[in-house]
C-alpha cells in the first residue's frame, strides 16, 4: 500500500494512531472502526478516512481542561 493509498494496513493504522495493534483490534470489536479484508490472503486494512476520523475523536475529550474552580 502506498503512502497516500485509500487503505492502510493494520500496522500503518496503529502507528498513525499511536496505538498498539491489539488496541486497534479492540476498537474494531467495540465498533469504533471498521476493518476490511482484501486480497487472496484476506489481509486486514482500514480506510484512511476512518483512521483519520478515529484519531480526531481522541482529541475531543480533554480531561486536563476540567479543573475545579477555586
Amino acid at each position: 500500500m502506498g503512502e497516500h493509498s485509500e487503505y492502510l494496513t493494520i500496522e500503518d493504522a496503529a502507528e498513525f494512531l499511536g496505538k498498539s495493534r491489539r488496541t486497534l483490534e479492540r476498537y474494531v470489536e467495540q465498533g469504533r472502526i471498521t476493518r476490511y479484508r482484501r486480497g487472496l490472503l484476506r489481509n486486514v486494512y482500514f480506510k484512511r478516512t476512518d483512521v483519520e476520523s478515529l484519531k480526531a475523536s481522541f482529541s475531543e475529550y480533554h480531561p486536563d481542561n476540567e479543573r475545579e474552580e477555586s
